[in-house]
């Protein structure tokens, strides 16, 4: 009798020990090349390729640092958020030529406004061709949904997609 509970204790050690690790499925799982922000369209130039959003600053800190910059600087937005999505700007940087992104949830844009009515950072962001498709119809004052790439290695390729707030992300 003994023996049979012996070998029943290392059966279930050998399946403990040789098991997943808890979280590694999970973390797998949550680990994307895109993530997603949200801002109020202010403009959209189809010539240029860009748009003008405001989006929200969640911390005291990212407005002070606005006085470090004028409107037209190339700035690094870093984002507040976790995995793929973000609600708001946490952290302004000057924009370091050279260098690449190497963290994420780092946006290279166009620091448009300096001044933060209301907590709100306007920028400036290239977009490709089919963004500026899909929100065409979208009037200044409403929200997009905007897609950008983890670590992107140039401007022109950070942002993915831009689609109306609320809208499917996929087609039916």
């Amino acid at each position: 009798m003994a023996t049979h509970w012996m070998q029943i204790a290392i059966v279930t050690s050998v399946l403990t020990i040789s098991g997943p690790v808890p979280g590694t499925a999970q973390s797998s799982q949550l680990k994307s090349d895109t993530y997603t922000w949200n801002g109020e369209l202010v403009s959209l130039d189809t010539t240029a390729h860009t748009m003008t959003v405001k989006s929200r600053i969640a911390y005291q800190e990212a407005i002070s640092e606005l006085t470090h910059f004028k409107g037209g600087d190339r700035v690094w937005i870093v984002w507040s958020g976790i995995h793929d999505s973000s609600d708001a700007v946490r952290q302004i940087r000057r924009s370091e030529t050279g260098r690449k992104i190497d963290e994420n949830l780092v946006l290279p844009a166009e620091l448009v406004s300096t001044e933060a009515p209301n907590q709100y950072l306007t920028i400036r962001v290239k977009v490709p061709e089919s963004a500026l498709a899909a929100i065409k119809t979208v009037k200044p004052g409403e929200w997009v949904t905007v897609t950008s790439r983890q670590q992107p290695s140039t401007e022109d390729d950070a942002v993915v997609s831009v689609r109306p707030y609320g809208a499917s992300t996929t087609t039916e």
